[in-house]
């Protein structure tokens, strides 16, 4: 009687991984997320959706060279190459919401990945292996903020012995350190162009760099009118458009969502339709959210009045940059994030957002092994709490539920809504 159970379970994970690249499944789940535009809270929400599915589908269907980067690499010089971006961290994301993570966590850890280092990274390991993600063509990582992202990409460059391109980051950003990164950044667009066979075309460099101005200008003016109380969005529908930032700059559509968003937010201010009825804490987050089912923004948002105005994955760190000299205007990108180098950057881009927003109280999600952004946890509270404004370390990790306690994350909640009145 279990043969037929037994049967189905050994055919579901190939005839999935096949679907991924199936022409007809991926057009029959456009179309059917089309049809769900009343589902999404946010028109711009909904058109985000179809746009990634449209950017997965030319990196499954092989619509171009498939192009691996890690999250923090200037995607402009991707988009101007005329490749396929695809950003294995936001696709970790995606796939707990597919219900890949067991399965994927099988995978990395039968092939004796570490489960010490940041989880997107094995669950995206897991996830290639798998054979869930697209064959990349080339990968390409920088060496600054994340530890191990040089070391997951570079595995999965070796495993399809391909060619990786290592930006190397130095930890300040003077005058010469700014020309360094500008020649590697030079070096790998023509070494990309010849090794994919593509057209190293600077003037579509130029328009990635003129697009990503416009998509940079839409989210500050989503920023500004963010700043206003009360909010109009809450903090679990803002994190949505992180995917933007992550992987999207100097795309074609990144403004176009980017503008959507701003007039949504607008309308609803115009016509008075906050976040939460009676808005009581405004709250600044750090760091990412977790992405399976979980009910910390339901405790903070819709039992303490609390709304997150705003997360510090969507500040704007870097000036506009200079269509005329692209190297060095993304090198400037690079070196000027604010979690690069001493500690002080960041602590002093929190204090600007705390500053900007408004906010009374900061909740930094502290994703295990994500060495980057929790080491200086500690400092950043005792920093804000000397200023007044209360601090929330909450331990847990993004992608893996099994380390999410919800009756340990309530208590700790519900005690720093009460610390805050």
């Amino acid at each position: 009687m279990d043969l037929y159970p037994k049967l189905r379970s050994a055919l579901a994970e190939p005839l999935k991984r096949r679907a991924l690249h199936s022409p007809l499944v991926i057009k029959l789940v456009r179309q059917i997320l089309s049809a769900q535009k009343r589902a999404f809270p946010w028109e711009a929400s909904h058109l985000l959706a179809l746009k990634a599915i449209d950017q997965a589908a030319d990196a499954f269907l092989g619509r171009g060279p498939v192009v691996w980067h890690n999250v923090f690499f200037p995607t402009e010089l991707l988009y101007g190459l005329g490749v396929v971006p695809f950003a294995p961290e936001a696709a970790a994301a995606a796939a707990v919401g597919l219900g890949l993570v067991d399965e994927a966590f099988r995978a990395a850890d039968g092939r004796w990945f570490g489960t010490d280092g940041c989880s997107f990274h094995r669950l995206a390991l897991g996830c290639e292996v798998a054979g869930y993600f697209p064959r990349p063509q080339a990968v390409v990582c920088t060496s600054h903020l994340c530890d191990i992202a040089p070391q997951s990409l570079a595995l999965t460059a070796a495993r399809h012995d391909i060619p990786f391109h290592l930006l190397d980051v130095p930890q300040r950003a003077g005058p010469e350190e700014t020309r360094y990164v500008a020649r590697q950044l030079k070096e790998m667009f023509f070494s990309l162009a010849e090794g994919l066979r593509k057209e190293p075309d600077t003037e579509r460099l130029a328009e990635a760099l003129r697009r990503s101005n416009e998509a940079r200008e839409g989210l500050l003016r989503v920023s500004r009118l963010r700043r206003e109380p009360p909010a109009v969005i809450r903090g679990d529908e803002a994190h949505g458009f992180l995917y933007i930032m992550l992987t999207s700059f100097g795309s074609p559509w990144a403004a176009v969502v980017y503008d959507k968003w701003y007039e949504e937010l607008k309308r609803r201010r115009e016509q008075g339709r906050w976040a939460v009825p009676r808005e009581k804490i405004r709250l600044l987050w750090l760091h990412l959210r977790p992405y399976y089912a979980n009910d910390i923004f339901k405790i903070l948002e819709h039992e303490g009045g609390a709304v997150v105005v705003f997360e510090e994955m969507n500040h704007v760190y870097w000036d506009e940059l200079d269509p005329r000299h692209p190297f060095l205007s993304l090198a400037r990108k690079v070196l000027s994030h604010h979690g690069l180098g001493p500690l002080e950057g960041r602590l002093g881009a929190v204090k600007g957002m705390v500053e900007d927003f408004g906010v009374q109280g900061v909740v930094h999600f502290a994703h295990w092994g994500c060495r980057q952004s929790t080491a200086g946890a500690a400092l950043i509270q005792q920093a804000l709490r000397e200023q007044g404004i209360a601090f929330l370390n909450l331990d847990g990790d993004c992608v893996d539920r099994q380390k999410y306690a919800p009756g340990a994350v309530r208590t700790r909640l519900e005690g720093f809504l009460e610390l805050l009145g």
